[in-house]
């Protein structure tokens, strides 16, 4: 005889093993009363053999050979500038051998901290050229440049009324494999030089390069190569 269900099965088109215990017709997700008896010869049962059985739970299969997805790259601020390898990192791009290292909370912004580290030639006058490396967790600059807060920066920073800037958000294949986006941000005539790696876990390392002529190549070769030493 044909079966005909009161309501259109939902799994049409998919395999489904049907099992009669007692009368029921256990059909993989449902339960169709079929009220009269069904019984399987041991012939018949010896045709289920072999076959793989599922975890009635419903949950994956957690055994050796279930495939394990790798977890998200995680990234932690670090405690101080020697920690993060900034020296190594920034190399021939600082424009002198002082280093002024600033670390704590930020201000106006709830749970959040950075380290800044700086590199300039101790000029405190204005157009001095420094070169600025700064982790910062819990808020992003590149949506609230008052974030960043480089050393001697008050000085600098009358550009973002009087000068034009371009502004560039963009993916790299190195910068998808650390899981971040790229935002760019400098003056047409090249004074500052900002770039922001937005990272995982609400961390964010920036690049920052003020009277200096340095590529966004090069900035882009310093955000990685940061957050590659501060990757768990």
């Amino acid at each position: 005889m044909r079966l005909i269900p009161s309501t259109p099965l939902s799994c049409l088109g998919t395999a489904v093993v049907v099992v009669a215990v007692g009368g029921v017709a256990l059909v993989g997700f449902g339960v169709i009363d079929l009220d009269m008896d069904l019984s399987l010869s041991s012939g018949d049962l010896d045709a289920f053999e072999g076959l793989p059985l599922g975890d009635p739970s419903g949950e994956p299969s957690t055994g050796p050979d279930a495939e394990e997805t790798p977890d998200a790259p995680g990234y932690a601020l670090p405690e101080s500038c020697a920690a993060a390898g900034v020296a190594e990192v920034v190399g021939d791009l600082a424009p002198g051998p002082v280093l002024t290292e600033e670390s704590g909370e930020v201000e106006g912004v709830d749970d959040a901290e950075q380290l800044v580290c700086s590199y300039g030639d101790g000029g405190a006058e204005p157009g001095s050229p420094t070169f600025t490396v700064v982790f910062t967790l819990g808020a992003d600059p590149s949506a609230n440049p008052d974030v960043v807060r480089v050393p001697g920066s008050e000085e600098r920073m009358n550009w973002e009324v009087d000068v034009d800037v371009d502004v560039d958000t963009y993916h790299t294949d190195e910068a998808d494999s650390l899981g971040g986006d790229l935002e760019y941000v400098g003056t047409v005539d090249g004074s500052s030089r900002h770039l922001y790696l937005a990272l995982p876990g609400e961390l964010h390392v920036t690049a920052i390069s003020y009277f200096g002529d340095v590529p966004r190549e090069d900035l882009e070769r310093v955000v990685m190569t940061a957050a590659e030493r501060i990757r768990n």
